[in-house]
């Protein structure tokens, strides 16, 4: 479904190439986590694999379509549709609520803003904050922010999830609940991809991507 072909990318302040040459296949029903040290690239991968940036060479390929080669439209309409990517940082808008937030992004000519309220009221309901859609970003806590964050990406139901960190810094409690519902939409013939330093990954994914800082990501993956 989602494939890297040769994909290289170097930092351009030292030159280190994070990725080299390489390749991987993230297929439907399938949970995997990029495990490493900060640093060693975790985000660089997400970012490429999720056409936020271009690698330096080789090419990403979304159900047979090249994202690098798309215009900003399709592009766009890819992160719309199929594409959910959770950065590490929580971007909302502050005189937008919560629901406003998640909705808001996904509104086009075409689009039931009904639908979409109550698909994000729904993800809000299972990530246990639906009595917060009301509020403001600046009245929730990280964690929660967190799941608001997810519930946007969700919206759409796409076909990948990639998210960043989605549980760093999260009690236990809170995470377990993210990594539960994340699974749950792997059950249901999605795929999720996510970077972690969260051993508590190991417990839900069906692959583990270990990456040390000072190899990067060489070849392809097992």
């Amino acid at each position: 479904m989602l494939t890297a072909q040769k994909i290289s990318k170097s930092y351009k302040n030292n030159r280190r190439k994070i990725l080299d040459s390489y390749e991987i296949t993230i297929e439907e029903g399938e949970f995997v986590a990029v495990m490493g040290e900060s640093g060693s690239g975790k985000s660089t991968l997400l970012a490429v694999l999720a056409g936020i940036l271009d690698p330096d060479e080789g090419q990403v390929l979304l159900e047979g379509r090249n994202l690098n080669s798309m215009s900003d439209e399709e592009l766009s309409e890819i992160h719309r549709k199929k594409i959910g990517y959770v950065p590490q940082s929580n971007f909302f808008l502050k005189n937008y609520t919560i629901l406003e937030n998640i909705v808001e992004p996904f509104l086009g000519a075409d689009d039931d803003e009904t639908i979409l309220i109550d698909n994000a009221k729904r993800h809000l309901e299972r990530l246990g904050i639906a009595d917060l859609s009301d509020r403001f970003p600046h009245e929730l806590s990280g964690g929660e922010q967190k799941r608001a964050a997810l519930a946007r990406a969700l919206l759409t139901e796409p076909v990948i999830l990639i998210a960043d960190e989605p549980t760093t810094g999260l009690d236990t409690e809170t995470g377990g609940i993210i990594l539960s519902y994340l699974s749950e939409y792997v059950r249901a013939g999605h795929a999720v991809l996510v970077a972690t330093h969260d051993d508590h990954v190991r417990d839900y994914a069906d692959r583990i991507i270990d990456i040390k800082k000072e190899t990067g990501l060489h070849g392809v993956s097992s």
